[in-house]
């Protein structure tokens, strides 16, 4: 029997519909070497057999199958199988806190399925019943300010059936006054930072981390997760969270960037951005430097019949993909759903201008994500890389759009032919940023052919 092979590296991508085993060299000794991305393995992930190691192990065994045994000095994994962590946000006001703890839980891996502004009605509790969260943000009241509502709806969740975690992100006044209330009830508490703490005043990264540790807790319970939380080093990262860590990495060296992830299950919109100084003078409310939309009902198998419900009656493809495409007719469906997706969540994370009109005259506002000054268009999952013309996707996903803040039209189109973004958020955790950046520019520089 041959000797393992020693890598630096064995990343682990358990998403919804594909589970894919990556291993990487040269890492460890950068600059002196040069990082490798040696070979990938891909195989069905198995939730739906009970067990996502069975798909794990056989993404492993197609890899080792090109490379020969290995030996990593580092075992990670990132997931987003079964479509994330469902999560509800309830904060004071639409337009601000209940916006911040949104941004706070889409930036770190969560999927919102519900959210409310003001105080929880009748209505509200029947509709987190049915979503059946497995977290739940609370918000609400800047530092000093409104305590009233926060606390009302401490106390209508635990009239709930259900007990998601609870993490609060509101006014710090009544902290542990809202946890006296849902302890008892039998809810695990989470305090952090408030998301909101002034106007105009977004603090969403401790919340962030908060609910990327929940989310942890939440992917170890998944069937078979526990053996793979048992060889991995480290954290197992929600892959959308480890893509937003790769995005704000590299556009530390490429400037403002956006990056496009079209899923089996979402479509994930990543940006790295303060915009431009033109669109800032007139901007209505803050937005943070790194921001990630997801998009539940955009995707190219799972939630495919949503997407194909966006296009014409006539230009919906006649039976929708499998999750992995073969035959050309089931290729030509995923990529006409895959550019539906592509286009859609790049408009949705987008803001627009609108026009105000007031005793001076009509003034036009800035309202939402400003891609202007972005001009680094980054597609990459699997459908946009496996798929036929992902180019034109995204090019398409930036054609010109008078409502919307969109990234220029000449911006480069750059592809992640080597599926390795959220590879390298991952890698950045333990190895040089200058090597990760390295791989990350290899995968999506110029190709020939």
């Amino acid at each position: 029997m041959s000797a393992s092979r020693r890598v630096d590296a064995l990343i682990v991508e358990i998403g919804s519909t594909t589970t894919v085993a990556t291993a990487f060299d040269g890492l460890a000794g950068w600059p002196e070497t040069t990082p490798t991305l040696l070979g990938q393995g891909f195989a069905p992930t198995s939730v739906a057999d009970g067990d996502v190691g069975i798909g794990l192990d056989a993404a492993r065994a197609m890899l080792e199958s090109k490379l020969g045994p290995l030996a990593p000095d580092v075992t990670l994994a990132t997931s987003s199988a079964a479509g994330g962590l469902r999560m509800t946000v309830h904060g004071l006001t639409q337009k601000m806190t209940a916006m911040a703890a949104r941004e706070a839980a889409l930036g770190a891996g969560a999927v919102v399925k519900y959210q409310t502004a003001g105080r929880l009605r009748d209505h509200d509790l029947r509709e987190i019943e049915v979503v059946q969260p497995n977290l739940v943000l609370l918000a609400g009241g800047v530092e000093g300010g409104d305590t009233d509502v926060i606390l009302h709806n401490a106390g209508r969740l635990t009239e709930l059936s259900v007990r998601p975690i609870v993490v609060y992100a509101g006014n710090s006044v009544v902290a542990e006054e809202a946890r006296g209330i849902l302890e008892p009830a039998g809810f695990r508490v989470m305090v952090t930072a408030n998301v909101y703490p002034g106007i105009d005043e977004l603090d969403i990264i401790p919340a962030r981390h908060v609910i990327h540790d929940a989310f942890e807790e939440h992917i170890t319970r998944a069937p078979g997760m526990e053996r793979i939380g048992g060889f991995v080093t480290g954290r197992i990262l929600p892959t959308p969270g480890a893509v937003l860590i790769a995005a704000e990495l590299l556009a530390e060296e490429e400037g403002d960037l956006v990056v496009v992830d079209v899923g089996g299950a979402t479509t994930d919109v990543h940006s790295v951005t303060d915009g431009t100084p033109e669109m800032s003078a007139i901007a209505t409310d803050p937005q943070p430097h790194a921001k990630r939309t997801v998009e539940g009902d955009l995707g190219t198998f799972v939630s495919a019949e949503h997407v194909a419900a966006l296009l014409p009656a006539a230009e919906r493809p006649v039976a929708l993909p499998p999750a992995v495409p073969s035959t050309p007719d089931e290729i030509a469906a995923a990529s006409l759903l895959a550019r539906t997706a592509a286009v859609t969540g790049m408009h949705r994370h987008a803001g627009g201008l609108t026009h105000l009109y007031t005793p001076s005259g009509r003034k036009t506002v800035a309202r939402g994500r400003d891609l202007t000054a972005c001009r680094l268009v980054i597609g990459t999952g699997g459908a946009l890389t496996r798929l036929p013309d992902g180019e034109g996707m995204l090019r398409a996903a930036i054609a010109e759009n008078a409502e919307r803040l969109l990234p220029p039209t000449d911006a480069r189109i750059a592809l992640d032919r080597d599926y390795a973004l959220a590879a390298c958020g991952a890698l950045s955790t333990y190895f040089p940023a200058g090597a990760v950046v390295a791989l990350m520019r290899a995968s999506i520089g110029p190709r020939s052919g």
